[in-house]
């Protein structure tokens, strides 16, 4: 199942998860490009090359989280309906 899940990640969810379609997320998309500017704007090359390294390995901790999620969101729901399917015997 695990795998099916993988597939199911990667292939499908992972790109329209990533779609911004809300006023909500076009909103906070633009302050953070505008925040980012500001940011590089104070800093020196050097600053902003630690910066970016810093925020990669944010995003990159957020989508192992987000993935875990959805994973175990998945198991839940499989072992509920399964157990929930089994409560009238």
């Amino acid at each position: 199942m695990k795998e099916t899940l993988e597939k199911l990640w990667n292939e499908y969810l992972l790109d329209d998860c990533a779609e911004i379609d809300t006023d909500g997320e076009r909103d906070l998309t633009k302050k953070t490009a505008e925040l980012h500017e500001k940011v590089n704007a104070l800093l020196n090359n050097e600053q902003e090359e630690a910066v970016r390294k810093y925020v990669d390995a944010l995003r990159g901790l957020e989508a192992i989280f987000v993935k875990k999620a959805f994973l175990k969101g998945c198991e839940f729901s499989v072992s509920f309906l399964l157990e929930a399917g089994n409560l009238g015997k």
